[in-house]
Order: structure tokens, then C-alpha cells, then sequence
């Protein structure tokens, strides 16, 4: 039998080629850049993984996603670290790490980002310094947009505040601005329905293959309201649109929304840079509206794929339309449409309307597209919209949201697209909460329990950086939030492989949990990610594991196997830090020694006390990531 560890590591050449033909790399030598890189995080990072190690068929088709040349730039040792200045000037001074203190955070009037849901961020080039200006991140607002209240809105000057060092994008304090905040890059009220923003935004990927390409200019999102049918929109923002300028007391972070309503809904594909918008009712058939189901960009074929709360799962064509796209299916000038044919007239239902549908999920490799529904099971589709032929298109995980609190898939699953592998999590199977893992082809089914089932829903596990970069199995791991054996604490569980990457199916020893909290509360998404430890010469990175409870605290974890213990070697809580009803999701961004440049940012789910004075509304958040200042 062949040893699948020599398999995959005959394609190491393969990664590494594949992005130097992806992006062009800068000289360490000379100092120079051929071309500008930027690069997207959002909540779709966290749900589609390409490790650097896998099937030789599969590298080769992803390397046509954008998704796998960012994951693998990121992960490979060929690589400059991730926007990391060291590798360019040495001599640079590290930040010192101090106590606790907010970056900056900034009121969000009524609402802010919704559970579960995730900021978007966008790096307009990872081989420079920080850009101020350009570097933005994009806030989606669970609550409807009025005159005065966004339910969108950016930020730039990210790199900001006092914590550990003068932030690199800090301004001249005027008036009662400090100059340590974050400033409004857009704002807008995109009202179609009167509707809010509850589920995570998906950035544009459009670019065009030259030095000084343009990247990130366009947002796709979903509007919703209750009893309305849910709307897709893309939106071409302005940079400065929806800036208060008049602030009387020159606050730069508060909003002005710009609205989008009615007759200003363009009807073509929304240029970059006009701020303008379109709109596309898609819950039509069912009336429903889309409440944790976020839309899923495939980039190359500018497809959308959304579901709503009646179990429908739709596929929109035309999203962003990049002058790069060849694909048949883009059709240049036209605003986004259902595609006709996915499914019926561009329609799934899924299981005949299974209940509410978590956000899809699309294996690259495949085509296939997965999704969680209320009803506790896994369900996958071809290209087509035809359910995969293994085990009739699903996979039983919980009991459903029906039958038991907890019972339904809510978190979107996460596909291994180099391994091909799927996970899904629920809160309740019956018994236990669980974790599932199967092939995408669904074959090869294993769960293992994560503990009791006190009635909460399950968030997104993270995976170690050894999972996307190592061949040792041993330093391999999966952390997922769960519940002790009585479910009364809430536990990180620590879940390791085989050499062929498969998760146990025996309930895993106490050795491998770490309890959270001493009652039972539930787990923002897991977010997991590499910075660079002291140096020169940099030989110890350190992966940080940011774990979020709904009691308020959020926690950073040392999960780091640079030590070749095996995972989870040295794994130490190194801070913590609390905001009022707990984070979103948190999307962490660079890894560099400018002060204030390696960040994490949410929204928090709490509506009073959380921007420093009492009554502020939700907010935006930025923290270090070392240290959580």
C-alpha cells in the first residue's frame, strides 16, 4: 500500500509552483516588487481550507481559485511571511507587548454584526507596509438602515491606537477627534426592503492580471427582513461616501449613510468606484427571508450560492463580472440574476424544505456545494444543483432544531478542498454534541462526540496551522468548542488525525479538553492564525488560537508545535479580554512588527458599554492580537 505522507509530499513542488504562478512573488534580495498582492479575509477563509499536502488531481484544479493562491502564499515556507516588514528590514524594532487596552472601537448606532457572523477585511498588498488608506475593513449591520443608521459600513486608518506603540495610521488630534481611531471609509443604507444585514459580507475579487490591478472594490451581501423575501446585492462603494464631515465636534468614525433605494438600484453591473448598487429578490419562491445563510462567491465562475430560512439554496450569476472572468456564464453589463440552470430556474429545495439553511460551502475541485439545515443533516449538490448519489445527497448529524434545542446544523460546513473532506458540527445528535467528518463524496462517515447536550448550538471548529503546512500527522489538530460529559462547562476539545487525515471516532480523554468557562456558554467561531514570534531570525512563530464566549470574554490560545512535541504542544492561554454579550466571528489580519498592523476584528453582540461609555450601542472592535490590547 502506498504511504499517502510520500504522496502528498510529492506535491509539495506543486503548491509552491502554483503560486508563483498565482502571484508574483518580492525579491528578498533586491527589495523589489514586480507586482503588487492583496489579499481577502472574510468568513469564506474560515469555511474552505487548502492545505499545501493533498491529492495531485485536486491541487492541480484549485489552483484556477484565488482562495487556494492566498492560502497557499500564506502557508508556504518559499514564502515572505504574511505582510511582514522583518523580511525586509531587519533592523525594524518589535512592539512591545503591554496590558490590557482597547485599539478602538466604534459605536454602530442599533445594531452590529450578527452571531456567528464575520467582518470582512481587505490587505491591498501584503509585500508592503501597511496601507492606511487602502486597507479596509467592511462591518455588515443586523439592523435596518435609516437616514441616520448605516446597515453597512468600512473603516480604514485600521492600524490604530496607543496599546504597545504609537499605531503606524494614528492622526493629529482635532477638536474632539483623538487621532487613535479607526475613520469611516463608506457608509451606506442599501434598502430595498427597509431590511437589515444579518449574515457576513463577500468581497470582490476582480483582479486583472497587471502590476497596479485593482482588487476589492465591490461587496456582495444579503438584505433581510422578516416577512420579506431576502435581496442580494452587489455593491461598487465610493470611498468617502457616507463620511460625517460635519461632526461638530470632528469625530472622522462617525456615519452619514448614503441611501440606496428604490429607482437608485442600478440595473447593469455596478461600476467600480460609483457607489452605486444592485438588487435581486431571490427568496421569491417562499416568501422566506435569509437569516444566517451568507452568500459563497466562486470567483472563477462568478457564481453566488445563498439559502434561506424555507430551505431553498439559490445560485446567482454575474456577481462581480472582473474584466479577468472568461467564463461563459459572465455576461458583461448584466446586474446579477438567478442562474437557470442550477436546479429548477436556479432553485434547490433542499429536502422539499428542510427548514432554515446554514451558509453553502463549494468544493473546487468538485463543484459539489454543501449546506447545514435546521433539520440536522448535512446535505451536498453537484454543479447541476443534483444531490450527490451517496446516502441520497445527506448525512444525519443532529436531531434537529425541531425534535431538541441545538439540534440543527447553524455554522456552514468547512471543505478540506485539497483532501477532500467535509466537516460539519451540531449541538445536539441525540446525545451529544458531535463532529462530523466525511469525503465529499460522503463516503466514509466518522463523528466523534463533543460532549453533553445542554441546548446550545455549535459554532466553527479551527484547525492548527500544521494542518495546512506540515506532513507530520502528529502535529495536526482541529479545536471545536463543545460541553463536558454532563454538559455544564463549556470545553475546547482538541482533536487530532491519522496519517490519513482522519478524525477519531472514540470519545476523546479528558487530556484533550480544556475547560472555558464553569457554566454552559456558547462559542463565537473559532479563528486560528500564524504570526512570528521574537526575532531575528524569526525561527518560532507563534499560531494563536482567538476563542470568543457569550459571556464576554474572548481568549487568545499559544497553540504552537514549533517545538516538535506534537500538537498540542505548548498550548497556554496567553490573555484575554471582555466585551459586552461576547464577538462575532473575528477575522485576524497581518502579521507584522508595525504597532497596532497585527489585528483581530469583530463586532460585539452586547448593546450598551462596549465602546467606553455606558448606552453607545454596538460596536466595532479592533484588538492586538498579542496580548489582546
Amino acid at each position: 500500500m502506498r504511504n499517502p505522507l510520500l504522496s502528498r509530499g510529492a506535491l509539495i513542488f506543486s503548491a509552491v509552483c502554483i503560486i508563483c504562478l498565482c502571484v508574483a512573488l518580492p525579491s528578498r534580495e533586491q527589495g523589489a516588487r514586480t507586482q503588487r498582492v492583496s489579499i481577502l479575509t472574510d468568513w469564506t477563509t474560515h469555511h474552505v481550507l487548502y492545505p499545501m499536502y493533498g491529492a495531485a488531481d485536486r491541487m492541480a484544479v484549485a489552483q484556477r481559485d484565488p482562495r487556494a493562491a492566498f492560502s497557499w502564499y500564506r502557508y508556504s515556507s518559499k514564502a515572505p511571511h504574511f505582510n511582514d516588514p522583518r523580511w525586509r528590514d531587519p533592523r525594524r524594532p518589535r512592539r512591545n507587548s503591554r496590558g490590557f487596552e482597547r485599539d478602538w472601537s466604534i459605536n454602530l448606532g442599533l445594531g452590529g454584526v450578527a452571531a456567528n457572523m464575520f467582518p470582512a477585511k481587505f490587505t491591498f498588498d501584503i509585500t508592503a507596509a501597511p496601507s492606511c488608506t487602502n486597507d479596509y475593513v467592511v462591518y455588515p449591520l443586523n439592523t435596518p438602515g435609516s437616514a441616520t443608521q448605516a446597515n453597512i459600513v468600512a473603516f480604514n486608518n485600521l492600524y490604530s491606537g496607543t496599546a504597545g506603540g504609537t499605531g503606524v495610521c494614528n492622526r493629529t488630534p482635532v477638536m474632539n477627534d483623538d487621532g487613535v481611531d479607526a475613520t469611516v471609509f463608506w457608509s451606506y443604507n442599501v434598502n430595498a426592503i427597509g431590511g437589515a444585514v444579518t449574515t457576513s459580507p463577500t468581497l470582490s475579487w476582480d483582479y486583472t492580471g497587471v502590476a497596479g490591478s485593482v482588487l476589492g472594490t465591490k461587496v456582495a451581501f444579503v438584505e433581510s427582513a422578516v416577512g420579506q423575501p431576502a435581496h442580494f446585492h452587489v455593491l461598487a462603494f465610493k470611498a468617502g461616501d457616507g463620511q460625517d464631515t460635519t461632526d461638530p465636534n470632528g469625530l472622522q468614525n462617525t456615519m452619514k449613510p448614503v441611501q440606496i433605494t428604490g429607482a437608485a438600484f442600478v440595473t447593469t453591473d455596478p461600476v467600480a468606484g460609483s457607489g452605486t448598487a444592485t438588487d435581486l429578490a431571490f427568496g421569491v419562491n417562499s416568501g422566506a427571508s435569509d437569516t444566517i445563510s451568507s452568500p459563497f462567491v466562486d470567483y472563477t465562475h462568478d457564481y453566488a450560492y445563498v439559502g434561506d430560512d424555507a430551505g431553498n439554496l439559490y445560485r446567482i450569476k454575474d456577481v462581480f463580472c472582473p474584466t479577468f472572468n472568461t467564463d461563459v456564464n459572465c455576461t458583461a453589463g448584466l446586474a446579477p440574476s438567478l442562474d437557470l440552470t442550477w436546479g429548477t430556474a436556479g432553485v434547490v429545495s433542499v429536502n422539499g424544505g428542510c427548514g432554515q439553511l446554514s451558509g453553502p460551502v463549494e468544493d473546487f475541485a468538485t463543484g459539489n456545494v454543501y449546506v447545514g439545515c435546521s433539520d440536522g443533516f448535512l446535505y451536498g449538490f453537484s454543479s447541476t444543483g443534483t444531490p450527490l448519489p451517496t446516502g441520497g445527497g445527506s448525512v444525519f448529524l443532529g436531531v434537529g432544531a425541531a425534535n431538541a434545542p441545538g439540534g440543527g446544523i447553524v455554522s456552514p460546513p468547512i471543505v478540506d478542498s485539497s483532501n477532500g473532506f467535509v466537516y460539519a458540527v451540531t449541538g445536539n445528535n441525540g446525545t451529544n454534541a458531535a463532529l462530523l467528518q466525511t469525503k465529499t463524496s460522503f463516503a466514509q462517515q466518522r463523528r466523534v462526540g463533543l460532549g453533553g447536550a445542554p441546548g446550545n448550538d455549535i459554532s466553527l471548529p479551527a484547525f492548527n496551522t500544521a494542518y495546512f503546512s506540515s506532513v507530520t500527522p502528529a502535529s495536526w489538530g482541529l479545536l471545536a468548542c463543545g460541553y463536558d460529559s454532563s454538559g455544564a462547562h463549556t470545553v475546547l476539545y482538541i482533536v487530532g488525525f491519522n496519517t490519513n487525515r482522519q478524525i477519531p471516532v472514540i470519545a476523546l480523554p479528558s487530556s484533550n479538553q480544556y475547560q472555558l468557562a464553569s457554566d454552559v456558554e456558547t462559542c463565537a467561531p473559532l479563528s486560528s492564525f500564524e504570526n512570528l514570534g521574537a526575532g531575528p531570525p524569526f525561527t518560532f512563530p507563534t499560531n494563536w488560537l482567538f476563542a470568543g464566549l457569550s459571556g464576554g470574554n474572548i481568549y487568545n490560545f499559544n497553540i504552537n508545535t514549533s517545538t516538535g512535541s506534537g500538537f498540542p504542544g505548548g498550548f497556554t492561554n496567553a490573555d484575554s479580554f471582555s466585551v459586552a454579550g461576547g464577538p462575532s466571528g473575528i477575522i485576524p489580519d497581518n502579521e507584522s512588527t508595525d504597532p497596532q498592523a497585527s489585528s483581530i476584528y469583530f463586532g460585539t453582540l452586547g448593546g450598551t458599554g462596549t465602546c467606553g461609555t455606558t448606552g453607545m450601542g454596538y460596536c466595532a472592535v479592533k484588538l492586538t492580537q498579542a496580548g489582546l490590547q
